[in-house]
């Protein structure tokens, strides 16, 4: 794949921007029959809505709608060279191919109304329970110059490790883009939010959700995944970082003594980190006060690990002076950017943030 061209302007990369229809429907005009008079979820989520509202007060009434207002928000005014985008699906609908088909309008959506626009940059949208169609979606867009990477939502009804999915994880390495998995939508037939139950307030939810993602991390690696796609490249795109040390420290100690169960893993679970999997700021995450901080920062391995995403226009986003609250410069110039460049492979030089 060809390396996508990023402005020289500025350094910094965010990683995670939401866009939205400016009306629910608008994706059913890029859908075929019977799909476009079928009847499916918007992508408002109606469980665990946020107490105060899901967006940013300052997003505007229609919020991620209107890409010139997104282009000044995140572009301009927190100075971002470049802005991947990474619209919302209908996470886990029982109809497969009306899942696929949501993610292909999506993706045809995305591309007209976005992608012609400087600075933006596209997610491939796929339905993970149907690899056939998910690969196809793929096919179709990874000769695009902007569409820079796959994404699949959080929510699954098996660990992304297991076999059902190699074909996706295939596809996404053979032409060099990197998987995102970030929570979706909450509209489709869902899980329950804990091993133990339905979380019943916001709080638990908000709190628990990434604990998928160590779900997710440890199937990769256990199932052998990394090993046999050496290009792989995963990006945990809604926060978690802070659950990576101990969770890293348990698979290492556990690991050990029983290697013989999975021989393919042939080094312990941390060390395939650096190579295959990053993750995406967020403003609640991490200590306040600098100096603890920077400790946290050390500690979760931040500086070759965690790049810059802001969430936009969630409510809960985080800006590019949060993102690197506490870091050195050289930490906080990967974070909100080069490591990106070198993750989706972008190109051009940049200065530094």
């Amino acid at each position: 794949m060809s390396a996508a061209p990023i402005p020289p302007a500025a350094g910094i990369v965010d990683c995670a921007v939401h866009p939205a229809p400016r009306h629910p429907d608008d994706i059913r005009a890029y859908m075929r029959e019977p799909w476009r008079s079928r009847p499916f979820p918007g992508l408002q989520r109606y469980f665990y809505p946020a107490p105060n509202g899901d967006f940013d007060p300052a997003a505007g009434p229609n919020p991620g709608t209107d890409p010139d207002l997104v282009a000044r928000h995140v572009l301009r005014d927190r100075g971002a060279a470049a802005a991947i985008l990474l619209p919302q699906t209908r996470g886990l609908l029982p109809d497969l191919d009306l899942a696929a088909a949501i993610c292909a309008a999506t993706n045809d959506w995305l591309a007209a109304q976005w992608l012609d626009r400087p600075g933006f940059y596209g997610s491939i949208r796929v339905s993970p329970a149907d690899p056939v169609q998910a690969v196809a979606e793929i096919e179709r867009w990874a000769g695009h110059p902007r569409m820079v990477q796959v994404a699949v939502p959080m929510q699954a009804h098996q660990p992304y490790g297991q076999r059902l999915y190699a074909p996706i994880w295939e596809a996404a390495a053979r032409h060099g883009l990197p998987v995102a998995v970030h929570i979706d939508s909450a509209s489709g037939v869902e899980l329950q939010t804990t091993p133990v139950g339905a979380a019943a307030h916001y709080v638990e939810w908000s709190a628990l959700y990434p604990l998928n993602f160590g779900v997710h991390l440890a199937s990769f690696i256990a199932e052998g995944v990394f090993g046999r796609l050496p290009d792989l490249r995963v990006v945990f795109a809604d926060g978690g970082i802070d659950m990576l040390p101990p969770l890293a420290w348990r698979m290492d100690k556990n690991w050990r003594p029983t290697r013989n169960e999975t021989p393919w893993v042939d080094r312990t679970p941390t060390a395939y980190l650096r190579q295959h999997v990053r993750f995406l700021s967020h403003r609640l995450e991490g200590p306040a006060d600098a100096a603890t901080r920077a400790k946290w920062l050390s500690l979760t391995g931040a500086a070759n690990l965690l790049m810059y995403g802001s969430s936009y226009p969630a409510w809960d986003g985080c800006d590019p002076a949060t993102a690197v609250a506490g870091a050195d410069s050289a930490t906080a110039t990967r974070i909100l950017g080069a490591s990106a460049r070198d993750w989706y492979r972008l190109a051009g030089e940049a200065a530094q943030a």
